[in-house]
């Protein structure tokens, strides 16, 4: 198994668009964090704790993500590639459902 993500991976990084590709993606992922909290933010008193605890959740997520992005490589962390998309895919998640959250309570004034 080992073998064959060592061959994936040099594989991955033959194409050098996948370095574009990764700090697109910690930006956008960056830009959409911030979005959910200022939006939390504002409406604040009208989600309960268990949005807030979501928020939390998303932080610590988007945190280690770019963490994980910005400090590893493949040499240093054999399955770097396919432990990114799959960290990449869990923050997406979590930032849509905190988005969909914030995005849907209306302001009642």
């Amino acid at each position: 198994m080992l073998r064959w993500v060592n061959y994936q991976n040099i594989q991955l990084q033959k194409n050098p668009v996948y370095d574009i590709v990764k700090y697109i993606t910690v930006a956008a992922a960056v830009v959409l964090i911030v979005l959910s909290i200022v939006g939390y933010r504002k409406k604040k008193e009208l989600l309960g704790k268990i949005d807030f605890v979501m928020i939390v959740i998303m932080q610590i997520l988007g945190i280690v993500y770019l963490g994980i992005t910005m400090l590893k490589s493949v040499e240093s962390f054999p399955a770097y590639y396919f432990l990114m998309s799959l960290l990449g895919a869990a923050t997406l998640m979590q930032i849509i459902r905190n988005g969909i959250a914030v995005g849907t309570k209306k302001n009642e004034k």
